[in-house]
């Protein structure tokens, strides 16, 4: 299944990309909190219980709203899976991308520059991160190790350890989507936060149309 193969591949570099965006706003306008990479949220908690000028609150808020997606992920997409088996990764997507324009639309009220963390801020962080998490669970269901979306430690190493032709190609462009992603992200960020996360909602809509059908 070749061309089912290909679009799966283009739709799974697309949402890499949308990571990529997600991360710029998370980090440069939510004071500094990750939405899709938890490590650097569980560092960051685990900093600033002995370096107390590192702000931990968004880490952890992000660390429990991450959680709480993946175990609604999961269950959400093992439903899908039983009443639309062939097109159950479509609506996955969608979905999440339907979540990320909800974050979008909670951040029209906030202001274009990094402030402090308030309650508004922390509703933004919890759907983003609710959202990744659901998308982690998604991939794993997906089974693309190489193309995992929301981290590149593995397509990194891998591109020089495996030296697969068809792989390596998967491997360069999905960091080369997640950088383009954050690129993007910082720029519509410079706008407003509001505008970076539509971006990664229509992206992320426009990834899950792409995505083949699956066996039932």
């Amino acid at each position: 299944m070749p061309f089912a193969t290909s679009r799966l591949t283009t739709a799974l570099v697309l949402l890499t990309g949308v990571t990529g965006v997600v991360e710029a706003v998370s980090y440069l306008g939510l004071d500094r909190v990750f939405a899709a990479v938890m490590t650097g949220n569980v560092l960051f908690v685990g900093f600033g219980l002995v370096d107390h000028s590192i702000p931990v609150a968004g880490s952890a808020v992000a660390l429990v709203a991450f959680v709480l997606g993946a175990l609604a992920g999961h269950r959400v997409n093992g439903a899908l899976s039983r009443r639309r088996p062939e097109r159950w990764l479509t609506y996955a997507v969608c979905g999440e991308g339907a979540l990320l324009m909800v974050a979008a639309l909670l951040a029209l009220g906030l202001p274009s520059h990094p402030a402090e963390l308030t309650p508004h801020r922390l509703a933004v962080i919890v759907v983003l991160a609710a959202t990744m998490g659901s998308r982690n669970v998604t991939i794993l269901r997906v089974a693309a190790p190489d193309l995992p979306t929301t981290v590149l430690t593995r397509a990194l190493a891998g591109t020089f350890m495996l030296p697969s032709q068809g792989r390596i190609g998967r491997r360069v462009a999905s960091v080369v989507a997640m950088f383009a992603g954050a690129l993007t992200g910082a720029f519509l960020l410079s706008w407003h936060p509001a505008a970076a996360l539509a971006a990664a909602a229509l992206l992320e809509i426009v990834a899950g149309v792409l995505c083949p059908r699956t066996k039932p």
